[in-house]
C-alpha cells in the first residue's frame, strides 16, 4: 500500500470514528429529551381507520385525558362520524391499551447501537438492525429481535428531535393458532408545538398475514389533533 493509500485509509478511519461520536452524542442527548416528555401532560384526541381485506373500513375518534380518574381517561367520541351506542362504548371500556402515545415511547430503543448517516442537510438518519426486547410486541408474540428500525432526526432547528420512526419485519409468526403474520410495516411521525414539546403527529401501519387459510391485509391510519396542555 501507498503513502498516498495509507494517508487516504486514516483520514477516512478518523472521519468515522469522528462520526461514531457525534452519533453516540446525539443519541444521548435524544434519549435525555425523550426521557424528560410527561406522557400525562396533555389532552388530546386520536382518530384511528382500519381496513380489513374483505371487511368495510372502520373510522374510530377516541379522547384522552389525563385529568380524569385511570378508568376513564379514553373516552369514546364517534364510530365511522357518529355518536357512538351504548354498546360500542361498553366495548371502548373495555379495550385494552397500550402506553399513552408520546414521543417519550422512544426512550425505550432509541438508544440501542445504530448506523448513522447524514443523506440530506439537517437530517440524520439511525438504522438499528433489531430491537430491544418488549419493544414490538403483537399479541404474546415479541417481534422486536426481528425488527429493524430507521429514524430520521431533524436537526435544522435549535433543539433536534426525532421527525419521522419506521418499524420493518418480515419474519413470519403465528397468532392463536389460527392466524399467521408474515410482514409489518409502521411508520410513525411526531412534530414540535409551539412550545418546543415534541408530540406524536400520526402513524400507519400495514399488516400482512393469513387468517384461516385467507391471505389479506390489516392497514391503520393514525392521526393526532387537539393537543391541550394540562400541566
Amino acid at each position: 500500500m501507498s503513502p498516498c493509500q495509507l494517508r487516504r485509509l486514516a483520514a477516512i478511519s478518523c472521519l468515522l470514528l469522528s462520526a461514531e461520536a457525534r452519533a453516540d452524542e446525539l443519541q444521548n442527548s435524544l434519549v435525555q429529551a425523550m426521557r424528560a416528555t410527561q406522557p400525562d401532560a396533555y389532552a388530546f384526541q386520536r382518530t384511528m381507520a382500519f381496513e380489513r381485506t374483505g371487511a368495510s373500513r372502520k373510522v374510530f375518534v377516541e379522547r384522552f385525558d389525563p385529568r380524569r380518574p385511570a378508568d376513564q381517561r379514553w373516552s369514546l367520541v364517534s364510530v365511522d362520524g357518529h355518536a357512538p351506542s351504548d354498546k360500542e362504548i361498553d366495548q371502548s371500556r373495555k379495550t385494552k391499551r397500550g402506553p399513552t402515545p408520546s414521543y417519550h415511547e422512544l426512550a425505550e430503543w432509541f438508544g440501542a447501537p445504530a448506523t448513522r448517516s447524514d443523506s440530506a442537510p439537517g437530517y440524520a438518519t439511525y438504522r438499528f438492525s433489531r430491537l430491544p426486547a418488549g419493544v414490538v410486541k403483537i399479541g404474546s408474540h415479541d417481534a422486536s429481535a426481528d425488527t429493524q428500525a430507521e429514524a430520521v432526526v431533524n436537526m435544522k432547528g435549535k433543539t433536534p428531535f426525532v421527525e419521522r420512526v419506521r418499524f420493518l419485519s418480515n419474519k413470519s409468526f403465528r397468532m392463536m393458532l389460527v392466524a399467521s403474520v408474515q410482514s409489518m410495516d409502521v411508520s410513525a411521525r411526531y412534530a414540535p408545538l409551539p412550545n418546543g414539546a415534541i408530540i406524536p403527529a400520526g402513524s400507519s401501519s400495514v399488516m400482512k398475514g393469513s387468517m384461516l387459510g385467507k391471505s389479506g391485509q390489516i392497514t391503520t391510519l393514525v392521526t393526532f389533533s387537539g393537543f391541550e396542555s394540562v400541566r
